[in-house]
C-alpha cells in the first residue's frame, strides 16, 4: 500500500500499445481490462478534483487528504480508517483465507522468502 500511495499519474501508462501498465518501485506491472476501466474512471474524477482545487497539481494519482477545518463549530472527522474499520477488515481477512486455505495463516505468510 505504502507504494501505491506514492504514485504519481506519470506511473501509469493506460494508452501504451500491447498492455497498459502501472510502474510500482521500478517495475512494469501489466493491467487487465477491469484496472484499466478503474483507473480511467479515476483519472477523470482526479481531473475534477484537481480543477477545483486553486493552485497547481501535484501530479500524485491519489489525492491526499488531511483534516480539514471546523465547520459551524464541528471539528472535522480524523484521517483514515476507524478502528471499528481495521477489526472488519481483519476479520474478513481471516475468514477468507479460512475458507480459501483451510487454515490460519499470518498475512504475508504465502509470499516467497528472499
Amino acid at each position: 500500500m505504502p507504494q501505491l500511495h506514492k504514485l504519481d499519474v506519470t506511473d501509469v501508462d493506460l494508452d501504451r500499445r500491447s498492455v497498459p501498465v502501472v510502474t510500482v518501485a521500478d517495475f512494469d506491472h501489466p493491467l487487465d481490462k477491469h484496472t484499466v476501466d478503474i483507473l480511467r474512471r479515476r483519472l477523470d474524477v482526479r481531473a475534477g478534483i484537481t480543477t477545483a482545487l486553486e493552485g497547481s497539481d501535484p501530479g500524485y494519482l491519489w489525492n491526499p487528504t488531511q483534516p480539514g477545518r471546523d465547520h459551524a463549530g464541528v471539528p472535522p472527522p480524523k484521517p483514515g480508517p476507524t478502528r471499528a474499520a481495521v477489526r472488519t477488515l481483519h476479520s474478513a481477512r481471516r475468514n477468507l483465507v479460512l475458507r480459501v486455505v483451510r487454515s490460519p495463516l499470518r498475512p504475508y505468510a504465502l509470499l516467497p522468502r528472499p
